[in-house]
């Protein structure tokens, strides 16, 4: 979970480790970054870009800097040594964009207060521009549509657009009813979107209302009324269809969008209130909560784990920062993991209680390839041909040793 804010910007980085539900410390981003974006690049690797390196103070606070300084520059991180290496520069400075990765591989990028767009290609280890949107947005949703298409909704433009990765354009998708920024957009089982809550401007009231798009006749109506007004919350689609919104009030209040009634319920109460946090569905089907901005605009190192077959949050393992504008994303590493650093105390977090037992749904063992790690100069390589497939279990305890020959059981670490 690289950087965000702290008292002040963070080039650190930590992994959740799932079985023994601690955050481990890792090396350090090469730029410190705030209001960034992530995406994973096959099952190993993470692209980090963009953002600010400077905090934003009021002036009267402060008298300077008036203007944050936003970053063109990107990194990758591979499990594979646990390092963190730079790469080209993307062709825009970009504060608050969004990433997504493309059933082709490249990695979309588009926003921060920009109309431009680019696609980064791993094969090539390059950045290069793509057909531009109707109009700049900052703060927007993007969100991988059935077909292969990224919707790209909100962020101060009400139109919402479509990105084809087959003609490198941007075409016209319908117009919501509200603008959105700090909103949530998730892609339903049925192929539909939703997207909830947010704001009408920056700063301005949160809304409790939600529209749906169908693709299917490029249509968006009028969804359903959250049981709150949200903000800068999260929205998880969990493995039995609903939809966990979480956060973005100065409560600890949660609820699900349920897609038999399609309507929105009240969920239990979070160990904490937060906004701003991060939210990662982990392979047994649990969703780990972390960091975002308590109640009185102070950032969190808490963490907890939603689980939806005992319907509760349960309290998991400290941050060894706190962190708001932060990224969290679900890769594989392989075991035994010997890049993780020390910890400032080899006391465990202490277990959990019989009344706060984590319960998880059984593990999702997918059977994945793995694509070829980058190396230190991020040159493209030959492919290699895998002759084991992963399985993603996780070592009781991480390896401080070297070993020569690591094993090929690989781990998901977050």
């Amino acid at each position: 979970m690289p950087t965000g804010k702290s008292p002040g910007v963070l080039n650190s980085a930590e992994i959740y480790d799932l079985a023994i539900h601690r955050f481990l410390p890792i090396a350090p981003m090469n730029e410190r970054r705030d209001q960034f974006t992530a995406a994973a690049i096959g099952i190993d690797r993470v692209l980090i870009l963009g953002g600010i390196n400077t905090l934003l103070v009021p002036l009267n606070v402060f008298p300077g800097p008036a203007m944050p300084w936003i970053l063109r520059s990107a990194e990758i991180f591979n499990s594979g040594d646990g390092k963190f290496v730079a790469t080209p520069n993307m062709k825009e400075a970009r504060d608050d964009p969004t990433a997504t990765t493309l059933q082709n591989d490249k990695v979309l990028i588009v926003g921060g207060a920009s109309p431009t767009a680019e696609l980064y290609d791993p094969a090539t280890n390059a950045f290069a521009e793509t057909g531009a949107m109707l109009s700049s947005r900052h703060g927007q949703t993007a969100t991988m549509l059935r077909d292969g298409g990224v919707l790209i909704a909100g962020g101060g433009f009400q139109k919402l657009e479509i990105y084809d990765p087959a003609s490198g354009k941007f075409h016209f998708a319908g117009t919501l009813n509200d603008n959105r920024v700090y909103h949530t957009a998730t892609l339903l089982e049925d192929g539909l979107v939703m997207i909830a809550g947010g704001c009408p401007f920056a700063r301005s009231s949160a809304v409790d209302t939600s529209e749906i798009f169908d693709e299917s006749n490029g249509t968006v109506r009028e969804g359903p009324k959250m049981t709150q007004s949200r903000a800068g919350h999260t929205a998880t689609l969990l493995p039995d269809g609903r939809v966990l919104i979480a956060g973005g009030r100065g409560d600890k209040t949660s609820e699900f969008y349920d897609p038999q009634s399609h309507q929105f319920v009240e969920g239990p109460e979070m160990v904490a209130a937060r906004s701003g946090h991060s939210a990662t569905l982990l392979p047994d089907g649990t969703v780990l909560i972390a960091g975002g901005w308590d109640p009185d605009y102070k950032p969190l190192s808490s963490a907890e784990i939603f689980d939806p077959v005992a319907d509760r949050f349960v309290t998991t393992g400290e941050m060894s920062d706190a962190r708001v504008g932060h990224s969290a994303t679900l890769i594989f590493g392989r075991e035994p993991i010997t890049w993780i650093r020390p910890t400032p105390s080899a006391t465990p977090t202490p277990s959990i209680t019989a009344t706060d037992t984590l319960t998880p749904t059984p593990s999702i063992t997918p059977t994945i390839s793995p694509t070829p790690s980058i190396t230190q100069t991020l040159t493209p390589t030959p492919s290699i041909t895998p002759t084991k497939s992963l399985t993603p279990t996780i070592s009781p305890t991480p390896s401080d040793s070297t070993i020569a020959t690591p094993s090929p059981t690989d781990t998901p670490q977050h």
